[in-house]
């Protein structure tokens, strides 16, 4: 009653004012751009190309159910604010060597450390790769009703698993007729009855290739597509990448790649078993 007094007798000038869901939309922008405007802090979100999904790509903030030290890890990370000897050297200006400390080969900047070095790539981020992967073997073998366990993440994968209808295969290398170099995809789903197939790999790859990773799949696999069609006689062969940024970014592509394996998975829980990941990693290099 108050206010309508105020406004009724026209102290309040109303008409700058919006309503509470303009106000909160404003805010938002606002916080967004003075992020952005930072030279280090928006560097993450400056760098996100077109073919990002900016929606998709924040949901394991609302549904991953990180703890509290695992998010603020991961949040850090995006805004190089983690204390990498590159940034010790460039930017505190100590005497700190700025190579990265486990391969002495390059700089020890974010993304080095969380997708590049040579001395993390069989160990570290093939363990991460591999979380990945089993999520998606265990979603296809609930989904066919093949021999799976209870809970995703104690899931340990045979190299091929089948009933009457549905053969999918694990991280096997293809006999071949002609030399293919790239014939050990990490997942081939074979519909024994529809005669077609799909041949799925996986990448964790820095957040800004994550489209340009996509692609790179699609290329490398069309020669072992095109001889599974001729040596298993099939109708249809498709490949599909399942590709999510070592910081959780997802392309505007994924949900059309869930769609042809005919599966819902989770973007929110892909997201937390490679964050999950990239925070073991960040922890383990950087003694944190």
């Amino acid at each position: 009653m108050l206010l309508k007094g105020v406004k009724k007798v026209g102290i309040i000038n109303t008409e700058n004012l919006t309503d509470r869901k303009d106000f909160k939309k404003n805010s938002q922008n606002e916080f967004r751009d003075r992020w952005q405007g930072k030279k280090m802090y928006g560097q993450f979100v400056r760098e996100m190309p077109e073919e990002i999904d900016k929606d998709l790509s924040w949901q394991w903030l609302v549904q991953c159910d990180l703890k509290v030290q695992t998010e603020a890890t991961i949040c850090a990370a995006q805004e190089q604010a983690l204390r990498t000897n590159y940034i010790k050297n460039k930017i505190d200006k100590t005497s700190e060597n700025p190579l990265c400390r486990m391969c002495r080969e390059n700089g020890e900047t974010m993304q080095y450390i969380i997708c590049e070095c040579k001395k993390l790539a069989q160990r570290e981020y093939k363990r991460r790769h591999d979380t990945v992967a089993k999520l998606v073997h265990w979603t296809l073998c609930e989904k066919y009703n093949l021999e799976r366990t209870e809970r995703w993440y104690e899931h340990c994968p045979n190299g091929v698993v089948e009933n009457d209808d549905i053969k999918l295969i694990w991280d096997i290398n293809i006999q071949c007729d002609n030399i293919i170099e790239a014939r050990r995809p990490d997942l081939i789903l074979v519909d024994k009855k529809g005669k077609s197939c799909v041949i799925v790999d996986i990448a964790v790859p820095g957040d800004c290739r994550v489209r340009e990773k996509e692609l790179e799949k699609i290329e490398k696999y069309q020669n072992l597509k095109i001889e599974l069609k001729r040596l298993w006689s099939l109708k249809k062969v498709e490949i599909v990448p399942v590709v999510v940024g070592a910081l959780g970014c997802i392309s505007k592509g994924f949900s059309r790649w869930m769609d042809i394996l005919g599966i819902k998975l989770s973007i929110g829980m892909v997201q937390k078993s490679v964050l999950l990941g990239t925070a073991r990693i960040l922890r383990k290099v950087l003694d944190m």
